[in-house]
């Protein structure tokens, strides 16, 4: 069953944050899509913030568009803020870190609860 979210914080700008990465890629969807291995209307989904995707789809995505977890995870802080891309400061990239690392725990326990119990 997926889940559909409209979770604020870290998840409200994922899909928003895959779509201008592949914008500015010049990519389509379709060509992002099929290259990824997803549907089509699956990566429509993960941009529009209907669902969120699967730690392998993202990564499927990330790899096909060529862009790095920072680069990615930078221009998600960046939507979250309201911000323009410009270079960040060291204090930046560390408080960066430090906000990517306790995303990514908060993500994983969300994972771990919605496994099925064997």
């Amino acid at each position: 069953m997926k889940r559909v979210t409209d979770t604020p914080g870290m998840f409200a700008n994922l899909g928003k944050a895959r779509a201008r990465v592949r914008e500015r890629r010049g990519a389509s969807q379709a060509a992002v899509a099929r290259l990824a291995g997803i549907g089509k209307s699956q990566l429509s989904k993960y941009e529009s913030g209907k669902e969120l995707p699967k730690l392998d789809s993202l990564e499927k995505v990330l790899v096909v568009l060529d862009v790095g977890h920072f680069e990615y995870f930078r221009m998600l802080a960046l939507l979250d803020r309201g911000e323009e891309l410009r270079a960040p400061s060291a204090e930046e990239m560390d408080d960066l870190f430090a906000r990517i690392n306790r995303s990514l725990f908060t993500l994983h326990r969300e994972v771990i609860k919605e496994r099925p119990h064997a």
